[in-house]
């Protein structure tokens, strides 16, 4: 029921046909009468409330007969003038319509759920508001506890497994990093994938640092994202809009998929406090083996000695990690009257991660204020948000600025404790300096060095203001406009130590320094005008609008190795007389401008056939000086209530069928068309121009869709099902692509591919309640099928996306988005057995066509939760399951080369690894096999597994034990069991939030398991 009360303002789109249900119509008590006689007309006051005396939002009240009426106000509150003989039809879906004499209505009309029809109203496009059974695509709806009973510094991480049709994948940076969130599979082969966030209506500036980029193997290590930046404790609800139908008036980025967040607002009442506490535990979840048998041979780094025992004792990589810690804190306040509500908050999240030295701190100001005038015709709604944060060292995998790769692969003979004390004093110098003689192995050095001494800090102020203002010109018309102003300034800085291995440092052995300012700000306005009419059996809902986007980044800055004297952390330190690709200045200046005009129409019939319409043109800027500066694209779907059609059998309290199609554009990448087509050259410290040969026309990237899709109801609506079955075809995408120099251009930018996804997602539900004793289970599985129907003209030409030495992600005509080839593998002989050396060993060779090894996508994925709650004790659990794809490991390749893995202890156990009819020694074999070029074959898995995700247990005291305080408190868990899993680490972990790199292990840091308790006071 919260999720109705939070999601109604335009309900009325379907309340016409109400009684046409055969619903009884019900009188209410007559008592505190609101009731003014002027000649033959009467005004009629009141407030519609439900069974739990909460107000309820967009009520029909219509006086029968005419098409005079009106809809209640936020406070449930409404006010209409009729005939003194009249009779009201008061009408609300899911709730038994109520027919009452005018001059009898009361104070406070209390109005009770239907049980034969329950419906839901649910926040849709540009913070529109529908009834759920109107609607023609899927949308899921997520209340305020799912995000915050197990807590994430990271919010959306809360949400995985709990929703169909989505991927969540919590980046292995650490504490701040950003998330991976694609709906219904990857669709752009060139632009972003990732969801479009909207905030109260108003599409969120999230700028993504998690992509960690082009040189994926030496780990530009990821930042956080804009969303994080929301205090999951404003949160009311989320919907997910997972298809183009349910997004096209967003456009461009729409094309994803959006997830709607709706926060809190003042109530009417009395001062409510609300103080939560959320502390949380976390440590390694899912780790290599290693192996602690066998050590090195004196003046080596490998662990191929003796078994033997270490005289240092066993060594365990683990111990190196700290034990993680995440403490967010909240106070609420919400006051307010029928005229005014004000909703203030302020959130703190201290955060530190497993690697020492990762930390992440959050401080949210929120202030929201609601309040009407004009005689209760005009609502101005403002809100504000300050946002600080700071971040240090996110980490995510690599063979630089990686401290994993000497720890795991630390020679086991040796002392680990010898190297705890990472820097000593140096005299001569007079600085301290890295404690590390173990030469320079993949550019190793001391783990404690990389975490302390080769220093990444993030500082960043975000203010955020918004601001609507509504006006009802009549009951059934009104006008509103918003605005949104959110603007970001980072200060980064990357500080690396005199004593650092100098091709990290640009050849300086002083130090190196890097320092960068962004201003990042996006302005967001719209005017709608909103129709909400009724003629007798059809309604009319209509949205008709503009809108405009602009958006500013600026960064700015410099980095370079130091000038002497060591360690002197300035811009004027940075010795830029050594020009190179790391010493040089930074600078990136972006603009785009986008204006729209939209329009959204719904028509319905009898509230059981509706009929939705949507339209929007776009100028963008980044098709500035192209043949075509702005594109159009429209929606239609239809939804149809069975139920109210025809007579089905008893079990069933309700079912729909819905349909849509949508087309959404998506403009190229910006500044792309720009005639200022320059690059700057850091070694000549000059600009150059870029030689990239364009097309005549540009044309915006199309996606489209359609869906069909199920919703029903049974056993009096204890049981329900959600069956959408979707296909999208993504078109014009824009590739940059080398060129044979003959025409006197380098590159070329073309425009062609086409993408398609295709799949089903399914949600089973059931809530039954026996006396104090309820149990809500969810069930939700989906399968997505990406395919590339089209890549290039010539068909036999493909996209290389890389990915690790020797195995990368290729893109060719008939293969999906997430394809692995492999250029390494063992060579046979003439007769099919493995070719050998003078001493018997493998060869490696490579391979001309390389060999496919399977795709990194899932094939489905399964969530599985459950709730019980019986006398203020409440207990649930959730499984989630990844079902297909593959995943590879360069960790585990060279922990074998190593020596340092279990599986070279076993193998040395067993004498040798068997090959054709004799055997060879694990140390030769792995050499050829493992490594940084490994025969991909031997370290591909599958990515299927199966986990217990969420725990947790409370108790929700009875308030007269405490004076009416609210008091709740559980025990969680997350990450806590893996039941399945092949793999030598997570699978659904992630090193980048981008589109590809995706499954590739290179010492990624570990997911965590994470244990913790919750404690809520309401006061």
């Amino acid at each position: 029921m919260e999720v109705r009360k939070l999601s109604q303002l335009f309900c009325l789109l379907m309340a016409s046909g109400s009684t046409a249900w055969g619903l009884p119509a019900e009188l209410s008590s007559m008592e505190n009468l609101q009731i003014s006689v002027q000649a033959d007309k009467i005004t009629v006051q009141g407030t519609i409330v439900d069974a739990n005396d909460e107000p309820l939002i967009g009520v029909s009240i219509l006086e029968k007969g005419t098409t005079n009426g009106t809809v209640t106000s936020l406070d449930g509150a409404f006010t209409l003038s009729v005939s003194s003989s009249a009779q009201l039809e008061i009408s609300y879906v899911g709730y038994k319509t109520l027919l009452l004499q005018a001059n009898s209505v009361t104070k406070k009309i209390v109005m009770h759920e239907d049980t034969e029809v329950l419906d839901e109203v649910v926040v849709t496009a540009l913070g529109i508001k529908r009834s759920e059974k109107a609607l023609s695509y899927n949308v899921q709806e997520i209340g305020n506890e799912t995000l915050t009973t197990v807590k994430d510094a990271n919010f959306m991480n809360s949400l995985s497994g709990k929703v169909a049709g989505v991927n969540i994948n919590a980046s292995s940076s650490g504490m701040g990093g950003a998330t991976r969130v694609v709906m219904r599979g990857p669709k752009s082969l060139t632009q972003s994938n990732q969801a479009l966030y909207v905030v109260d209506g108003v599409p969120l500036g999230n700028r993504n640092g998690g992509d960690v980029g082009e040189n994926k193997m030496y780990s530009n290590q990821p930042g956080g994202e804009g969303i994080s930046d929301i205090n999951p404790e404003d949160i009311e609800s989320i919907s997910v809009l997972s298809g183009p139908a349910a997004a096209a008036l967003y456009g461009s980025a729409a094309a994803q998929g959006v997830i709607m967040i709706t926060t809190k607002k003042g109530k009417e009442g009395k001062v409510s406090v609300t103080v939560t506490n959320s502390t949380q535990f976390s440590n390694p979840f899912k780790m290599p083996e290693f192996q602690n048998e066998y050590i090195n041979r004196p003046g080596q780094y490998t662990s191929w000695g003796e078994k033997t025992p270490s005289k240092f004792g066993a060594f365990d990589p683990e111990k190196f990690f700290n034990t993680g810690t995440n403490v967010q804190n909240n106070v609420a306040l919400t006051v307010g009257n029928d005229k005014n509500q004000t909703y203030m908050s302020v959130g703190t999240t201290n955060a530190a991660g497993i690697i020492p030295n990762n930390k992440y701190e959050r401080y949210n100001w929120t202030f929201r204020n609601t309040t009407k005038f004009l005689q209760d015709k005009m609502t101005l709604d403002f809100g504000f948000n300050y946002v600080f944060s700071k971040d240090r060292n996110l980490m995510a995998q690599g063979q630089y600025y990686n401290p994993l790769v000497p720890l795991y692969l630390f020679p086991r003979g040796e002392s680990f404790d010898a190297i705890r004390t990472f820097e000593l004093w140096d005299p001569a110098r007079g600085i301290y300096t890295q404690n590390w003689n173990y030469g320079d192995a993949l550019s190793m050095q001391n783990p404690y060095w990389v975490a302390y001494r080769m220093d990444r800090p993030n500082r960043r102020h975000r203010y955020m203001a918004n601001a609507s203002l509504k006006y009802q010109i009549f009951d059934w018309l009104d006008v509103a406009g918003r605005l949104r102003f959110d603007r970001t300034t980072t200060k980064s800085e990357h500080k690396r130590y005199a004593s650092t291995n100098t091709l990290f440092t640009g050849g300086s052995p002083y130090g190196f320094y890097r320092y960068t300012n962004s201003d990042d700000q996006n302005l967001y306005g719209d005017l709608m005008l909103n129709v909400n009419k009724h003629f007798n059996d059809f309604s009319i809902g209509a949205n008709i609008g503009a809108s405009m986007t602009r958006t500013q980044y600026i960064n700015e800055g410099f980095q370079g190795g130091l000038k002497a004297p060591s360690n002197i952390f300035t811009p004027n330190a940075i010795n830029y007389g050594f020009a190179t690709n790391d010493n040089r200045p930074e600078y990136e200046h972006q603009k785009h401008y986008i204006n729209s005009l939209f329009a959204n129409v719904e028509l319905g019939w009898k509230s059981m056939l509706y009929l939705t319409l949507t339209g929007r043109n776009d100028w963008d800027s980044a098709l500035a000086g192209t043949t075509h500066e702005s594109f159009f694209y429209p929606s239609v779907g239809v939804s149809g209530i069975l139920s109210q059609m025809f007579k089905l059998p008893e079990f069933i309290s309700y079912m729909k069928v819905r349909a849509s199609w949508a087309s959404v554009g998506s403009a190229i990448a910006p500044n792309i068309s720009s005639g200022w087509r320059y690059e700057y050259n850091p070694k000549s410290q000059s600009y150059q121009t870029v030689t990239y040969k364009f097309p005549d026309t540009f044309y915006p990237e199309r996606t489209d869709s359609w869906e069909a899709g199920l919703s029903a109801k049974f056993f009096n609506n204890a049981f329900s099902v959600d069956l959408t079955f979707y296909q999208s075809n993504t078109k014009n995408q824009t590739f940059l692509r080398q060129i044979a120099p003959g025409e006197g251009f380098d590159k070329e930018y073309i425009q062609t591919g086409n993408v398609r996804n295709r799949g089903l997602e399914l949600s089973l539900g059931y809530n039954k309640t026996w006396n104090d004793f309820t149990w809500n289970s969810t069930f939700t599985y989906s399968m997505n099928r990406n395919k590339i129907i089209d890549l290039l003209e010539n068909p036999n030409e493909v996209v290389n996306q890389g990915g690790l030495k020797g195995a990368d992600i290729i893109l060719k005509k008939g293969g999906t988005m997430g394809d692995v080839y492999s250029f390494t593998g063992f060579k046979s002989d003439i007769d099919g057995n493995y070719a050998v050396d003078k001493s018997g060993n493998v060869i490696r060779e490579t391979l001309d066509n390389p060999t496919y090894m399977g795709s990194v996508l899932p094939k489905g994925n399964l969530g599985f939760s459950n709730d019980f709650s019986w006398k203020g004790i409440n207990f649930g659990f959730l499984l989630t399951a990844r079902l297909g794809g593959i995943v590879m490991s360069q960790t585990q390749a060279l922990l074998d080369s190593y020596g340092a893995s279990q599986a070279s202890a076993d193998a040395r156990n067993k004498g040798g690894i068997p090959v054709n009819h004799g055997v060879v020694s694990p140390e030769a074999y792995y050499s050829v096999v493992g490594g940084e070029n490994p025969i991909w074959s031997e370290y591909t898995y599958s990515a299927t597994n199966l986990r217990l995700q969420e725990l947790y247990i409370g108790y929700s005291f009875p308030r007269e034990w405490l004076g009416g305080i609210g008091l709740d408190v559980s025990l969680t868990a997350n990450n806590l069991w893996m039941l399945y899993c092949k793999a030598p680490f997570d699978p659904e972990s992630t090193a980048s939030t981008g589109t590809y790199y995706q499954g590739f292990d290179y010492f990624m840091q570990p997911s965590l398991r994470s244990l913790g308790f919750n404690i809520k006071l309401k006061f």
